[in-house]
C-alpha cells in the first residue's frame, strides 16, 4: 500500500535554519537567504510549478517580548506556472514584505481544534533553539502562488450541447429565479 503526501506534509527542500541561541537580544541580526538552482529545481517540484527562477528573502531577526524573535524580510520570487486554459506559460513576480513573530514552544498555548479569528495577526509560531527563514518563505510564497493561473487573453470556449430542435440550457436559465423576471408587471411578460 502507498501512501501520499501533500507538500504540506512534507519539509520543503530549501532549508535554512538560523541558530538563535547565539544571537544579541539587544539587537537586530540581518540575514540574507537565496535559494540555489538545484533547491529551486526542487522547490518547483513541492510547489507544483513549471519553474522556479528566483526565491530570496533579506531581513532582520529581531529580539521580541516573551524571549521571542520577530523574523521580517522582503522576499522576491520569479515562477513560471502553466495556464489553466490554454497551457501557454505564465510568468510571475512577487516582492512582498513578510512578517512572523516566534515565540518559545513551552510559552504557547494549545490551539483548539477550530480556530477562528477575526484580527491580521497570525499566531505566533513555536521555535526551540533554531528558526528558519527559508521556511518561512516557503510558507509565504505558498500563499501567493496563483493556482488557477491563465495567460492574458487565455478564455474557455463556450459550448452548448443539446439535442436536435431542443433549445440548449443556458447557463444564465440555470439560475434559481432566472424565469420569474417575465413575471413581473412591465417587464414584457403576461399580466392577468
Amino acid at each position: 500500500m502507498t501512501t501520499t503526501t501533500s507538500a504540506a506534509e512534507r519539509p520543503a527542500p530549501f532549508r535554512r535554519p538560523m541558530d538563535v541561541t547565539g544571537l544579541r537580544r539587544d539587537a537586530e541580526t540581518p540575514f540574507r537567504i537565496a535559494a540555489e538552482p538545484g533547491e529551486l529545481a526542487e522547490l518547483a517540484r513541492y510547489l507544483d510549478v513549471a519553474r522556479i527562477d528566483r526565491l530570496s528573502l533579506a531581513g532582520f531577526i529581531a529580539p521580541a517580548g516573551g524571549g521571542g524573535w520577530r523574523v521580517r524580510g522582503r522576499l522576491v520570487a520569479k515562477l513560471e506556472q502553466v495556464c489553466v486554459v490554454s497551457l501557454a506559460p505564465v510568468r510571475s513576480r512577487h516582492d512582498a514584505e513578510i512578517e512572523r513573530l516566534y515565540l518559545p514552544a513551552d510559552m504557547i498555548a494549545p490551539e483548539p481544534e477550530v480556530q477562528i479569528s477575526h484580527d491580521d495577526q497570525d499566531a505566533p509560531d513555536p521555535f526551540t533553539d533554531s528558526i528558519d527563514p527559508a521556511q518561512f518563505a516557503v510558507e509565504n510564497l505558498t500563499l501567493m502562488i496563483d493556482r488557477y493561473p491563465r495567460a492574458g487573453g487565455a478564455e474557455l470556449e463556450r459550448r452548448t450541447f443539446a439535442a436536435p430542435g431542443v433549445t440548449p440550457l443556458s447557463d444564465e436559465a440555470r439560475l434559481p429565479f432566472a424565469g420569474l423576471g417575465v413575471l413581473k408587471p412591465g417587464s414584457g411578460g403576461s399580466e392577468d
